[in-house]
C-alpha cells in the first residue's frame, strides 16, 4: 500500500472513530432527555387530571349531602311516602281493576323494557325477573310509566298525574324543581327511597326500578341496593356512600354508578337520597373534550381511568376516534366476542374493556410511577400512573402515549446527528486526501497526469524528464496517450453512425405515438359525450328534492358513464322511484341504462302503469322486444328495487328484481328487507310475474335501495369484499343523522374500504327518510 493511501486512511480512521463516540453519546443522552421529558408532560397531564376528577367527586359528594339536608327534600321524601302507601284506597283500585293495571304493566315490560334490555344480556330476563309484586309499586308504574304519554327517555317531561291522590300533588309540587337541579348538575337519575321499606318511591326519569323494593324487590342485588343499605344503616347525617359502576338492568344493563345519603328531619330519619353517577362528564374530562393533542397527548396519547375489575371507567380514545379499527384490534388480540358486541352494542367500553396490564396491576396495587409496557391493545406506550384518592373507588388514572410517537424526536435527533455525520465524513475524506497529496507530491505528479488521462483529457502534457523508473513509467504513458486518442477517434465516428440510426428510429416512434393519442382522444370525447347523453336521463338533484326533501343518492360510476342509474316519476300524491344495476358497466352499461330508464318512462307515460310489479312485468317486454335481433340472441338486462311511495300517508309498495329494499325504522337497531324476485329485467327462462310489497312507513322511517356495487368492492386490511352485512350495520348506525351526513359517511367509508385499490363496479344507494 502507498504511503498516501496509508496517510489518508490514517487520518480518516482517527477522525472517524471520535465523532461515532461522540455521536452515539449525544443521541443517547438526547434520548434519554426527550424521553425523560414525554414522562414529565404525562405526569403533569396524569396529576392535572387525578385533580380534575377527584374534585369533580368532592363536588358530588358535598351536593348530594347538601341536597339531602334541604328542607324541600325533607318535605317532599314525607310526602311521597305517604303517598306511595295511599293510593291504592286513594285512587279505589280494587281486585278487578288491579288486573287491568297488571295487564298494561306486563304488556310494557314485554314489549318496551325487555325488547330493549334483553339484547345486553348474555342471559334472556323474564318478566318475573324484573318486575314488582308490590301493589301500591305497581299502581304507581301503571300511573306514571305505562301512563306516562311521553316515550321511553323522556318520561321525566311528566309533571304529574291528572288525579287528585296525595302521591300525584306531591310529585306536581316537588317534580319540576328535583328535575332543575337534575337538569342543571347533570345528573343521569335522582332517587328518594324510603328508609324502612325500601321502596323507590320517587325518581325524576321513572324507569322500571320506580316504585320497587331494594330490600326485597327484583333489583336487591345491584349496587344501587348496596348503597342503599349503607346510607339506610348510617346513624350521622353527614353520611355518604359511593359505589363503583356496575351493570344496572333498569338502564338496560349499562353501566351505572351511584351515590347516597340519609335525609334526616331533626334527628329523625326518614329516607335516602341517591344520585345516578353521569358518566359524560367523567368522559369529558378524561378525553378534554375529545381534544388530546390541546393537553399535549399528540396522535396517540390518551387519559384513563381502569376500576379494581381492570376494566375502563371512561371513553377510549381509540373507540371514539376509530370504532371500526378499534373492535377489529380488540378482535384480534383475542377479547371474547360477547364483550365485543357489547362495546359494539353500547358504543362504550366502559366497564367492557379490560386493561390488565403492568402499570395498572401496580397502580391497583398502591404505586405511583413512569414505565415504558405494552397497553391493553398490545402496543408499547410510555406509561404515567398512580391511583385516585376518592373515597369508596378504588381506581386508578393512567396518562399514555405510543412509544411509536414518544421516540419521533429522538428518531428525528438521530437523522440529524447521521446527516451532520456524513458531511462530516465527506469533509474528513477531502481534507486526509489533501494532507497526504501535500506530502507525497514528488511521487504524485506522474499520477496527476495518469488521472487526467483516465478522465479523457487526451491533450495533457505528459513531462519525460527522468531517467529513473519514475521516467520510464512516463515514458510508458505517453505512447499509451497516443494511442488511446487514435482509438478515441475510431470511437467518436462510430458513435455518430449509432446516433443517426437512433434519431431516425425515435422520429418514427413519436409518429406512431401521436397516431395513438389522436385515437385515444376521440375514444374519450366520444365516451365524454355518452356521459353527458347518460346524465340527461337521470333526474336532477333539485328535483329529486323538490319531492323528497329528506333524501340521498350516493352515485359512483366506474368508468366515465355507469351501467348503473337511478329513476323517479312523480305523480300527485305518488312518487316512483328506482335503482337500477344494469349488465356490465362503461359504454355497454350505459346503452343498457338508456334503454332502461326509456322504458320506465314508457311505463308510466305511455302505459299509465303505476303498480311497481305491473311496471316491472311490462319493463321486461320492452326490454325483451328492444334486444331482439335476427343475427344474434342479445341477454342483457338488470336489476333494480322499484318502489312506489305515497309522501303524505307513508304507504309503500315495492317490487324487486334481484335487489332487494331495506327499512330501518326509526329509533331501533333492526333492519326490516323486503325480498325481491330471484329473476333479473330481462329475458330469463325461468320468468314469473313479479309480486308486489306493501308496507306502511312511520316518521323518521329510512328506506335504502341499493346496487351491488358497494357490497362487492374489495378493500379494508385484508382486501376482502365489503359485503351486505356490514352494509346493513353501517346504514343502522348512521340512520339517525340528517340525510346528507348518511351520504358523506357512506361515501367515506367507501373510500376508506377501497383504500389504494381500483374501484370494480358502479356504485348507486338512494336513501329516503319518510318525514
Amino acid at each position: 500500500m502507498k504511503i498516501g493511501i496509508r496517510l489518508t486512511l490514517l487520518f480518516f480512521a482517527i477522525a472517524f472513530l471520535s465523532m461515532l463516540v461522540i455521536g452515539l453519546i449525544s443521541y443517547n443522552k438526547g434520548k434519554v432527555a426527550l424521553e425523560e421529558e414525554t414522562f414529565n408532560k404525562l405526569t403533569a397531564v396524569r396529576e392535572m387530571k387525578a385533580s380534575q376528577i377527584e374534585d369533580y367527586f368532592q363536588l358530588i359528594h358535598d351536593q348530594v349531602q347538601t341536597f339531602s339536608e334541604d328542607r324541600m327534600v325533607i318535605f317532599a321524601m314525607k310526602r311521597l311516602k305517604e303517598g306511595f302507601t295511599k293510593i291504592d284506597s286513594e285512587l279505589k283500585v280494587d281486585e278487578e281493576k288491579m288486573k287491568d293495571v297488571d295487564a298494561r304493566l306486563n304488556n310494557y315490560f314485554e314489549k318496551e323494557y325487555l325488547s330493549r334490555l334483553n339484547p345486553n344480556l348474555d342471559k334472556k330476563a323474564s318478566i318475573a325477573d324484573e318486575s314488582t309484586t308490590d301493589k301500591n309499586a305497581r299502581i304507581l308504574q301503571d300511573v306514571y310509566i305505562v301512563g306516562n304519554p311521553n316515550p321511553v327517555g323522556s318520561k321525566d317531561n311528566f309533571d304529574s298525574a291528572p288525579d287528585t291522590s296525595t302521591y300525584s300533588k306531591a310529585h306536581k309540587s316537588f317534580h319540576p324543581v328535583v328535575k332543575s337541579y337534575l337538569d342543571k348538575f347533570g345528573y343521569y337519575d335522582i332517587f328518594l327511597i324510603d328508609h324502612e321499606t325500601g321502596n323507590i318511591v320517587y325518581t325524576v326519569f321513572k324507569e322500571v326500578d320506580f316504585g320497587t323494593s331494594l330490600l326485597t324487590g327484583p333489583f336487591k342485588e345491584t349496587n344501587l341496593a348496596e348503597v342503599f343499605r349503607a346510607a339506610k344503616d348510617a346513624d350521622k347525617k353527614d353520611f355518604v356512600k359511593l359505589v363503583d359502576y356496575k351493570p344496572y338492568h333498569p338502564s338496560y344493563n349499562a353501566p351505572a354508578a351511584f351515590i347516597a345519603a340519609p335525609i334526616f328531619d331533626g334527628d329523625k330519619k326518614i329516607g335516602v337520597l341517591a344520585f345516578q353517577m353521569p358518566i359524560e362528564r367523567i368522559n369529558s374530562i378524561m378525553t378534554s373534550k375529545e381534544k388530546w393533542s390541546s393537553v399535549g397527548l399528540g396522535a396517540s396519547g390518551e387519559t384513563y381511568i381502569v376500576g379494581e375489575d381492570y376494566t375502563l371507567r371512561n371513553q377510549s380514545r381509540f373507540l371514539i376516534e376509530d370504532k371500526k379499527n378499534y373492535l377489529l384490534m380488540i378482535e384480534e388480540i383475542g377479547m371474547p366476542k360477547p364483550a365485543i358486541e357489547k362495546i359494539s352494542a353500547f358504543n362504550s367500553a366502559i366497564g367492557l374493556q379490560v386493561v390488565k396490564t403492568r402499570g395498572t396491576e401496580a397502580a391497583l396495587a398502591g404505586e405511583t410511577n413512569a414505565k415504558i409496557f405494552p397497553d391493553y391493545r398490545g402496543v408499547p406506550v410510555l406509561s404515567s400512573y398512580r391511583p385516585l384518592n376518592i373515597p369508596g373507588m378504588h381506581w386508578v388514572i393512567m396518562s399514555e402515549i405510543d412509544e411509536a410517537e414518544a421516540h419521533a424526536p429522538a428518531h428525528t435527533l438521530r437523522k440529524q446527528i447521521l446527516l451532520g455525520f456524513s458531511g462530516l465524513v465527506v469533509i474528513i475524506i477531502i481534507a486526509s486526501f489533501f494532507i497526504s497529496r501535500r506530502m507525497t507530491r514528488p511521487l504524485n505528479e506522474l499520477t496527476g497526469d495518469a488521472m487526467e488521462l483516465a478522465r479523457g483529457n487526451f491533450d495533457v502534457e505528459i513531462t519525460v524528464n527522468r531517467k529513473d523508473e519514475i521516467g520510464i513509467l512516463a515514458l510508458s504513458f505517453k505512447k499509451m496517450q497516443i494511442s488511446i486518442r487514435n482509438l478515441v477517434e475510431e470511437l467518436k465516428h462510430i458513435n455518430q453512425n449509432l446516433e443517426n440510426k437512433v434519431i431516425e428510429r425515435t422520429s418514427e416512434i413519436n409518429r406512431q405515438k401521436e397516431m395513438v393519442e389522436e385515437k385515444n382522444k376521440e375514444i374519450v370525447d366520444s365516451i365524454n359525450y355518452a356521459l353527458r347523453l347518460q346524465q340527461a336521463i337521470l333526474p336532477p338533484m333539485d328535483k329529486v328534492k323538490q319531492h323528497l326533501k329528506e333524501c340521498f343518492i350516493f352515485f359512483r360510476p366506474k368508468d366515465i358513464v355507469s351501467g348503473d342509474f337511478y329513476w323517479m316519476s312523480a305523480g300527485d300524491q305518488e312518487l316512483l322511484i328506482s335503482a337500477v344495476d344494469c349488465t356490465g358497466h362503461g359504454v355497454p352499461g350505459a346503452m343498457v341504462s338508456v334503454v332502461g330508464a326509456n322504458s320506465l318512462d314508457r311505463c308510466v307515460k305511455e302505459f299509465g302503469l303505476k303498480k311497481p310489479s305491473d311496471i316491472l312485468d311490462k319493463l321486461c317486454d320492452l326490454v325483451v322486444e328492444t334486444f331482439e335481433t335476427t343475427d344474434h340472441e342479445v341477454k342483457d338486462g338488470m336489476d333494480m328495487a322499484l318502489c312506489s311511495l305515497n309522501m303524505k300517508t307513508g304507504s309503500l309498495q315495492y317490487s324487486g328484481a334481484n335487489n332487494p329494499l331495506w327499512i330501518v325504522r326509526h329509533g331501533t337497531k333492526e333492519l326490516e328487507e323486503l325480498k325481491p324476485n330471484k329473476q333479473p329485467v330481462g329475458k330469463f327462462e325461468f320468468r314469473k310475474p313479479f309480486t308486489n310489497q306493501d308496507t306502511q312507513l312511520n316518521k323518521g322511517d329510512c328506506v335504502y335501495m341499493f346496487t351491488d356495487g358497494y357490497a362487492d368492492q374489495f378493500g379494508g386490511p385484508k382486501g376482502k369484499k365489503f359485503k351486505y352485512k356490514t352494509l346493513k350495520e353501517l346504514l343502522i348506525s348512521i340512520h339517525e343523522l340528517p340525510m346528507h351526513e348518511q351520504r358523506n359517511t357512506l361515501e367515506k367509508s367507501f373510500e376508506d374500504w377501497k383504500g389504494d385499490l381500483h374501484q370494480i363496479d358502479d356504485v348507486c344507494i338512494i336513501g329516503i327518510r319518510f318525514s
